[in-house]
């Protein structure tokens, strides 16, 4: 075995043994499945097969005539135990080969554990391509190749164009019994055994047989068939390959003829040879095969060859001379004589009067080619089964071999890679590039045995594929480099799940911090807007001190329209979402948005025939729609057009995948597009982060967006950015479909009310010190008796101690193990008929769940303004 394929086979990144055909015992295993099973090497090789396989699951056992298949079979899926005990799925390929002498089984066992979780998203995307593609690439293969499809639920057949033209009749669908009967009598009972196992069990076929065409023409066709199945495992169609044999059928036969004509004119040669009769008597045996043999030419002639070499009975000798009498049909073969200690090659030829025998000795030649041998097949048989792009570079002329993955992958056809000498440095990224080469140079000019690197590849379409590439470096005595043999693994879906999850990450910790803050922030405002208010009652009659305490008021207002904004990229703004005809708020909201716009923008408002109702917080929805109706203007400065259009929209499972938080469903699409400057890329990702702006300074708060973004994601949607420098941006937002199954309640609206004077007893529960004295001042100043709680615990002690109080008056986020919420709980268990108002400057997923505060909850946000009840509390 080469070091090459060696190398291939150990390091393969996909766990892969030989096993015994027979026995099923391990003979080797590579470090991929020393990792991923857990066993060492030596606990492999005293395993066996089913020792890692779920019995349940075991592979049916494969016939003779399948086993001798050259050919890799694809055993489909699998259930192995890890030694841990955990269970997980493999892709199994296999292929018989010899190792040692022994029939053997050389298997890929991909985990694609992960991947039958994704694979069952998109399998019905897939499966259209996955038909056509399947078809053209069996159907290119060689000339006179067509492909062919059943679908199982309409009982049609599908055929190429040129599985057609093997028929001779026009290419029109049809059923499977007219297809069945297209072969000749004999033989149309063997295709009907083997569908029929197909269609219903998964068998796969492969059959040489006869049909009659259209014209009448009776010809040998070879028939390929195996199942296709649904996301569910389930049979739902059959497909496969169909080839014109018939003229090498014909050769073939002819080539045997002649041979057996030759065979008989033989009567020396210098390779052994012997002639026997039809009762295996020795009529002739030449002098070198009498050497071969160490006999007498003479003194064996007329004697049964069983009884001269009684050891080849039952051996591989006498299979294949019964075959080849049995079947008229010449057997060559090597084999293993252990009387004589020698390696044959054997060639055995029918003849009227019996068998022609051709042998040789073989057995230097034997031991050197078979591991040759066994060396190329592991290498043939390692790029095959990979799904990596196997490429050998011979650094001494400087070409570049590739395996048919970089056309499968990357989309390069074998022509095109031929005649470019510099194919693979023209396809590494520009910016890639130096760094590459200058790296894979140095690795060469030193004596490293190993170079890997990841960067970019060009994809024949002109698309970007990240790949990771890795080789083994071959070196001569003196250490310079003669060839290297890699694989290239495309990793394109890794890293953008993994970039997905950085920029989602981000966002979510700069919401995480900004919630934080906004408590803070809004505590204090509280206080600052009730003192100023306090101060300009007090000021009525001073105009100029009047002014001040409302230019003050004012400030700590935009202060809190900030905070509010903040909240709403956060998620933590309490919503009051609603079943809303969003066309009807779209036509309602018109002339709004027309008065924010210049008379040099042309805006067009439409609506989709029969349009869904949304779930949303409708005064949210007006404010989101109104930011992008002003970040369009402004992309506009000169004029232009722009769009708003409600449709609607659905996003199955394969759409959910892709993004973050994001919910399969039906939705209301609500896009906002203008025909401005647009943005680049790196603009475009980072346009939802608050205080992110392109506008000049004092243009801006950078808040718009984010706002949009948090108010959408905290009501279940999505939103989706287009932009394309010169071309404009499309902004589209998709809101919740409202479920018919639970229409909306519209509560009756709350009519504002001055604070009249009370006397009832109210338990004040706040954390901040100044808000609470704050809130404590003005109550008694409006004449309820006031009892302070810093804590949820001292409140509840002075519940539990039989204090009674009219209203529970707290804070929602306070320390301790005790939030508002649980105070208010504990306390209505301890006095049933206890009123409760809550207060905070932020919820948190408190009492606001999936966008809306709790049913029963009362909710008086930070800060407050206009007196401390809120509108109709009474």
């Amino acid at each position: 075995m080469n070091e090459a394929a060696d190398f291939l086979f150990r390091c393969n990144p996909e766990p892969g043994w030989i096993h015994d055909r027979e026995t099923l015992r391990f003979l080797a295993v590579n470090q991929a499945a020393v990792a991923r099973y857990g066993f060492s090497e030596d606990e492999f090789l005293r395993m066996k097969t089913p020792d890692i396989e779920v019995s349940e699951d075991l592979p049916r056992q494969m016939a003779p005539d399948e086993t001798a298949n050259p050919e890799p079979q694809h055993l489909g899926r699998q259930r192995h135990r890890l030694k841990s005990g955990e269970i997980i799925i493999v892709e199994v390929r296999t292929l018989p080969v010899s190792f040692t002498g022994r029939p053997a089984q050389i298997v890929s066992a991909r985990d694609v554990t992960e991947m039958e979780r994704l694979e069952k998203a998109v399998a019905d995307q897939l499966r259209k391509e996955r038909e056509v593609s399947a078809l053209l690439s069996m159907a290119g293969r060689v000339a006179r190749f067509g492909g062919w499809r059943v679908d199982l639920l309409k009982n049609e057949v599908v055929w190429s164009a040129e599985t057609a033209a093997i028929h001779e009749v026009a290419n029109e669908p049809t059923t499977v019994a007219t297809g069945l009967n297209y072969y000749v009598p004999e033989h149309r009972q063997i295709m009907e055994t083997a569908f029929r196992a197909c269609i219903e069990d998964g068998v796969p076929f492969d059959l040489f047989l006869q049909i009659i065409t259209g014209k009448g023409r009776r010809i040998w066709v070879r028939t390929i068939g195996e199942a296709e199945r649904d996301a569910n495992g389930s049979i739902i169609a059959a497909w496969g390959a169909f080839q014109d044999i018939d003229e090498l059928v014909a050769a073939q036969t002819r080539s045997e003829a002649t041979q057996k004509r030759l065979a008989e004119t033989l009567n020396s040669v210098s390779e052994g040879f012997m002639v026997l009769d039809q009762d295996w008597r020795l009529t002739f045996l030449n002098r070198a095969g009498a050497e071969f043999l160490m006999q007498t030419g003479q003194g064996i002639i007329g004697q049964s060859i069983w009884d001269v070499f009684p050891e080849a009975r039952g051996s591989r000798f006498e299979a294949s001379y019964q075959t080849a009498v049995a079947t008229g049909e010449a057997v060559t073969f090597e084999e293993f004589y252990p009387p004589l200690d020698r390696w044959f090659e054997v060639r055995a030829h029918p003849t009227r009067e019996g068998l022609a025998i051709y042998f040789r000795d073989v057995t230097d030649r034997h031991h050197s080619h078979e591991a040759l041998r066994l060396s190329e097949e592991r290498f043939r048989l390692v790029t095959t089964i990979t799904s990596d792009v196997i490429w050998d570079w011979n650094l001494v002329d400087d070409s570049i071999w590739w395996n048919e993955h970089m056309a499968l992958k990357f989309g390069h056809q074998t022509f095109d890679v031929r005649e470019d000498e510099h194919f693979w440095e023209n396809r590494i990224h520009p910016e890639d590039r130096p760094r590459v080469l200058a790296r894979i140079r140095s690795v060469l000019e030193g004596s490293a045995a190993e170079w890997s690197d990841e960067y970019r590849f060009l994809k024949a379409d002109g698309s970007v594929a990240h790949v990771v590439d890795r080789a083994l470096i071959l070196r001569d005595a003196s250490g310079v480099g003669q060839r290297m043999v890699g694989s290239m693994t495309d990793v394109t879906a890794r890293v953008a799940v993994e970039a997905q999850l950085r920029e989602a990450q981000k966002l979510e910790a700069v919401g995480k911090l900004t919630g934080g803050l906004a408590h803070d922030f809004n505590n204090l405002l509280t206080v600052v807007i009730g003192t100023t208010e306090a101060l300009a009652e007090r000021l009525a009659g001073d105009p100029e001190s009047m002014m001040l305490a409302e230019t003050a008021d004012a400030a700590a207002r935009r202060g809190a329209e900030l905070v509010s904004r903040l909240l709403a990229f956060a998620r933590q703004q309490p919503l009051d979402p609603k079943r809303i005809d969003v066309g009807r708020l779209l036509r309602d909201f018109d002339p709004i948005l027309r008065r924010t716009l210049s008379e040099d923008v042309d805006l067009e408002v439409a609506e989709e025939r029969g349009l869904w109702e949304a779930n949303i917080d409708p005064g949210q929805l007006e404010a989101a729609l109104l930011n992008l109706v002003i970040n369009a203007r402004d992309a506009m400065p000169g004029g232009g057009r722009l769009a708003i259009r409600a449709s609607n929209a659905s996003l199955d499972e394969d759409c959910a995948l892709l993004e973050e938080s994001v919910f399969a469903g039906q939705y209301v699409r609500v896009s906002v597009s203008d025909t401005g400057s647009g943005m680049p890329p790196e603009v475009v990702s980072r346009v939802f982060e608050p205080f992110f702006t392109t506008k000049d300074v004092g243009k801006g708060s950078g808040l718009g967006l984010s706002m949009v973004y948090g108010f959408v994601k905290q009501s279940r949607g999505h939103v989706k950015i287009q932009s394309e420098v010169g071309e404009g941006t499309t902004i589209s937002i998709y809101l919740p479909r409202a479920r018919p199954s639970t229409p909306e309640v519209e509560e009756a609206p709350m009519q504002a009310a001055a604070p009249s004077p009370g006397h009832e007893r109210i338990l004040v529960v706040e954390d901040d010190p100044m808000v609470r004295e704050h809130v404590t001042r003005q109550l008694r100043g409006l004449g309820y008796a006031v009892t302070e709680a810093n804590d949820g615990s001292q409140a509840l002690e002075r519940l539990e101690r039989g204090e009674v109080f009219d209203l529970l008056f707290t804070d929602v986020v306070m320390p301790g193990d005790m939030n508002g919420r649980d105070l208010a709980l504990a306390g209505q268990r301890i006095h049933p008929g206890l009123k409760v108002l809550f207060t905070s400057g932020y919820t948190e997923t408190t009492m606001v769940h999936h966008g809306r505060l709790d049913p029963g909850v009362r909710l008086l946000s930070n800060p407050t303004a206009g007196g401390i009840w809120p509108s109709g509390s009474g």
